[in-house]
């Protein structure tokens, strides 16, 4: 459980099926820099499949349950910042198994990333505001700047 003062980010993945499972690796690095230089204090990585269920109203797993608590969290953060997540709003009719039924879905992002002061969302990246938009190297960067790290000079 997050203290109500710490500074988290969560990273969420949609590994490549055929990927070496390195695909996010840099990303990785430089966020794992970010707790080391202290500018957040721990860092999650999480995982989501490519699409989560949203019309049921109960998720059928826990996992998704999450995922749907989450993207929640995201959507309510844009709506008070004024921000669009152009990422989280693609939707899908997906069907369950070989026969089951259609029911509407969100396809997921490959990859996003949610900035925390406690519990509460301050940021999510990518985000579109005002006509701009603010990717996750946007935020990285920034943030390397602020301390003085060269994003050149990253190791991975």
């Amino acid at each position: 459980m997050q203290t109500t003062d710490s500074r988290t980010a969560e990273l969420w993945l949609r590994p490549i099926r055929d990927g070496s499972g390195e695909e996010h690796q840099a990303l990785v690095v430089r966020l794992e820099r970010l707790v080391r230089e202290g500018y957040l204090d721990d860092i999650c990585l999480r995982t989501w499949n490519h699409n989560v269920d949203v019309e049921t109203d109960t998720a059928p797993t826990m996992r998704e349950g999450i995922i749907r608590e989450r993207l929640s969290e995201f959507k309510q953060w844009a709506r008070s910042e004024g921000a669009e997540l152009p990422s989280i709003e693609e939707h899908a009719r997906v069907g369950s198994g070989r026969m089951g039924p259609a029911h509407d879905t969100v396809v997921l992002p490959q990859t996003l990333v949610a900035v925390f002061s406690g519990d509460t969302v301050d940021a999510v990246y990518p985000h579109d505001r005002g006509g701009k938009t603010k990717t996750i190297g946007d935020w990285l960067e920034d943030a390397e700047s602020t301390l003085g790290i060269d994003d050149q000079m990253v190791d991975v």
